[in-house]
């Protein structure tokens, strides 16, 4: 008998893009899963499109509107499987994403999770970037000991038995739950990254990243790196023993997900330079370009890489 997973997808207004999700889910190579969504509070179409899909692995659970932390933990409330995954309602697992991790993890039952690489794509599911291109494949152990997070939370497997019992995400964290969860996973046990893409994450103005602000994140990023090397130090945190923090009042606004594009496109042109791919690296600035023409700071890379020896 195949171990069963459980897909955990929060989904808030998520009618423009879940269907894609769905199917990356149902139509992996691995069958024996269990796909539970969380309707947090949607106010567009999300529900009636969840549920043109006739497929007895579909679960559809109502949210509170409190978040993704409180969403993801009802998920994995109602979760029978062995394992977890998480995918965003907007973003996609490739075919043998869950195949491959769950043979990897029944033959190495001495680690709480695997994860590995993740891509970008933008709105119309188009690649962008592959992320940590030139890794390679290796327990995690030393990283998570500095607090440093080498991937997407999305491309992780994690034991369940292991979420259930760190209550899997807090709800403080209104964003970087991803991180903080991560650390606390790390502190259970080995982790394993594997160097295969198992994540695409699709970047728009309208995902939850794009909601908020940079200096948010950066905030909530920080105290969960901060209270992970605290715990390992002292056995625990502010925030475990009931001392919520400050939280500022005067984070930025967010940035336009065409400006994370753009950014994205531009280093990837410089990674090709450095890998003496000169037709990679101009193919890739003049993505950025038709991105944004009327942007100096794209021209001018473009330039640079031409001319640069």
């Amino acid at each position: 008998m195949t171990a069963l997973v459980s897909v955990i997808m929060p989904a808030k207004n998520a009618e423009d893009f879940i269907v894609t999700s769905i199917l990356s889910i149902l139509q992996q190579s691995y069958i024996n899963l269990e796909l539970i969504i969380i309707n947090d509070l949607s106010t567009d179409n999300t529900v009636a499109t969840i549920k043109t899909f006739d497929d007895k692995r579909i679960k559809i659970l109502n949210g509170f509107g409190t978040g993704i932390s409180d969403a993801f933990n009802l998920g994995l409330s109602k979760a029978s499987g062995k394992y977890v995954c998480r995918c965003d309602a907007d973003d996609l697992f490739p075919l043998e994403r869950i195949a491959t991790q769950v043979k990897w993890m029944e033959e190495n039952r001495n680690y709480v999770s695997i994860c590995g690489m993740y891509s970008s794509i933008d709105k119309a599911g188009n690649h962008l970037v592959q992320f940590q291109r030139d890794s390679i494949s290796q327990a995690l152990d030393e990283e998570f000991r500095s607090a440093i997070t080498r991937t997407h939370f999305g491309t992780f497997m994690v034991k369940a038995d292991v979420l259930k019992e760190i209550n899997g995400c807090r709800s403080f964290f209104v964003t970087a739950e991803d991180i903080d969860l991560q650390l606390r996973i790390s502190e259970k046990g080995s982790v394993f990254f594997m160097a295969e893409n198992f994540y695409n994450y699709r970047i728009h103005d309208h995902s939850i990243t794009h909601n908020q602000s940079n200096s948010k994140r950066e905030f909530y990023e920080k105290i969960a790196r901060e209270y992970h090397l605290t715990r390992l130090n002292v056995g625990s945190d502010p925030l475990k023993d009931g001392e919520i923090p400050e939280i500022p009042n005067d984070f930025t606004k967010p940035r336009s997900s065409n400006y994370q594009i753009i950014n994205h496109l531009v280093s990837e042109s410089w990674y090709w330079h450095k890998k003496n791919n000169k037709k990679k690296a101009i193919i890739t600035s003049i993505k950025a370009i038709k991105m944004a023409p009327f942007n100096l700071v794209v021209w001018r890379n473009l330039m640079i890489i031409c001319l640069k020896i």
